[in-house]
């Protein structure tokens, strides 16, 4: 069987990015003035430094300071240090990792990941950075600040970019304790070229100074601003909470109109349109896992200390009983699907998949159909009609490739298409799923 070159890194992408499974983000708050991502005198984004990729001890290129370390004393690793590892030529704002030596190394190579070349061709860079963003940070009434477009946004257009401001590893407070991740992470700020980028984004820096902190608050200011603005990401190998200052900046909605991607190194980030987005249109993102009904989704929220109002939260009773029936049938459809194929009923799992793929759409549940007309293609192969089969493919793959998740642009989906066999797409796409779908008959005499 012949395979895309890419699979491999679409295989680990697809299943970390896919926006039915999005990492977590949380609420945000305070002011930031987004010019200030860009370099004084700066024409268009800043290109990452290239790296060493022989890290030899703790302090050398692309680290722009000398370490500042903690040891560990978790029994399962104890005296094991954790340091912070600032690169000021990284990213808008510099970027600083709390990581083990080790990780930092492996780490560093990753610092060349401009995130352009992951969610921009040239074109749209020119597009997106020449003259004024298709955004804006504003206050929102009830929700501090937020962003706005500025003009027409198209379904799947690449709106915003970001790089990762601080890094640290998700289980740093376990290692070394409490005080000490405090005082790394506030060391890890102060050493960012622009401290003020992660500051601003908590309302309590305008109030006190860090150098009015209280004895033992040290950090705790950045501590809430990573508790409350982080998104989950996998770096080096090792789960992280990553801060990206302007993405932090998009509100919550539980049928958001944009959706964030990773990059493969997971240090950068883009933010894409689900669909059309006018100018003056709040741009949203979802906090929890996409699809939930409503009463799942205000326990989800409540531990970040809000209560929902957006459009599919604030609908009328009858309305959001039908969303909800919609949702819980939604996500009870695979596993009924895969029971009927097992059971050899192919004619009854591939009505009800088309059944699932009309309430996905009632409910603009978009990021649920690459996987469904993978699964209808399956199941469609199975059944021995391969162009039937072809048909449904391309639509998942055509959606991959507008997502983002096959590439920067949408320029080479003809050529890509033509270099891989279907079976090779739909052993990646959904994987698994070839497995518990019965023989051909003739295969299984």
């Amino acid at each position: 069987m012949s395979t895309h070159p890419s699979f491999s890194v679409f295989r680990t992408t697809f299943l970390l990015l896919c926006a039915s499974c999005v990492q977590h983000t949380f609420a945000s708050v305070g002011i930031l003035d987004s010019d200030t991502l860009l370099p004084p005198n700066s024409n268009g984004p800043q290109k990452p430094i290239l790296p060493s990729h022989n890290i030899k001890n703790d302090f050398e290129s692309p680290w722009s300071h000398k370490p500042i370390c903690a040891r560990s004393t978790s029994l399962s690793s104890p005296g094991k240090k954790y340091c912070v590892y600032t690169s000021n030529l990284t990213g808008p704002a510099g970027m600083s990792m709390i990581v083990s030596p080790s990780i930092a190394a492996e780490a560093a190579p990753l610092l060349n990941d401009n995130p352009l070349d992951n969610f921009l061709t040239l074109d749209q860079a020119e597009q997106l950075y020449s003259g004024n963003p298709p955004y804006k940070v504003v206050e929102i009434e009830g929700k501090g600040m937020g962003v706005i477009a500025t003009r027409p946004i198209a379904k799947f257009e690449t709106i915003m970019v970001d790089q990762a401001a601080v890094v640290v590893a998700l289980n740093i407070e376990k290692m070394v304790g409490k005080k000490e991740a405090r005082r790394l992470l506030h060391t890890a700020v102060e050493q960012l070229r622009v401290p003020g980028e992660v500051r601003g984004l908590s309302g309590e820096h305008k109030a006190s100074s860090e150098g009015d902190a209280k004895e033992g608050e040290q950090g705790k200011i950045e501590e809430d601003v990573m508790l409350t603005n982080a998104f989950g990401s996998e770096i080096a190998g090792i789960d992280c909470r990553a801060l990206f200052p302007l993405i932090s900046r998009i509100n919550h909605a539980c049928n958001p109109n944009a959706f964030v991607l990773f990059s493969r190194a997971g240090i950068s980030m883009a933010v894409k349109a689900y669909r059309p987005i006018a100018p003056g249109e709040e741009l949203s993102i979802s906090y929890i896992t996409l699809g939930q009904p409503s009463r799942n989704r205000a326990a989800a929220l409540a531990r970040w200390g809000f209560s929902c109002t957006c459009p599919l939260c604030s609908l009328a009773d009858h309305e959001k009983q039908h969303s909800d029936i919609l949702r819980s049938l939604i996500s009870q459809s695979e596993g009924k699907i895969l029971e009927l194929a097992q059971a050899g009923r192919l004619d009854d799992a591939i009505a009800l998949t088309e059944e699932s793929i009309q309430m996905i759409e009632e409910e603009q549940q978009e990021h649920f159909l690459t996987d469904s007309y993978a699964l209808l293609a399956k199941l469609w192969l199975v059944k021995g009609d391969r162009g039937r089969a072809e048909v449904e493919a391309r639509k998942s793959f055509d959606r991959l490739v507008q997502m983002g998740f096959l590439g920067n642009g949408v320029g080479n989906s003809e050529r890509e298409w033509e270099e891989w066999d279907l079976e090779g797409f739909l052993e990646v796409v959904g994987e698994g799923m070839v497995a518990v779908v019965p023989p051909k008959p003739e295969d299984a005499v």
